[in-house]
């Protein structure tokens, strides 16, 4: 098979390790939405709902906590500005 070929067909399964624009948000404690953890760069809503579904498995608060993911977040390392998103889901 030529590289070309070969190079067309990886980018057309998806096979590139390009960052995604999704952003796993895990809330500890869900009454208080100022404390939480991000994971960014997920290529698909699925894959950041299924890492934050796994992350609130790790973090097991008493205080029950919640999650979210949002597209094209704002990751300017301002912790109060992160959770400003073009879309957020559950």
């Amino acid at each position: 098979m030529r590289p070309s070929l070969l190079l067309v067909l990886l980018l057309l399964a998806g096979c590139d390790d390009s960052p995604g624009e999704w952003a796993a948000i895990v809330y500890p404690d869900q009454t208080n939405r100022a404390q939480f953890d991000v994971t960014p760069r997920f290529k698909s809503f699925s894959y950041c709902r299924d890492a934050a579904i796994d992350r609130m498995k790790l973090i097991q608060t008493g205080r029950g906590g919640d999650y979210e993911c949002g597209f094209r977040c704002q990751l300017s390392g301002d912790p109060h500005r992160m959770n400003i998103c073009e879309e957020k889901r559950k």
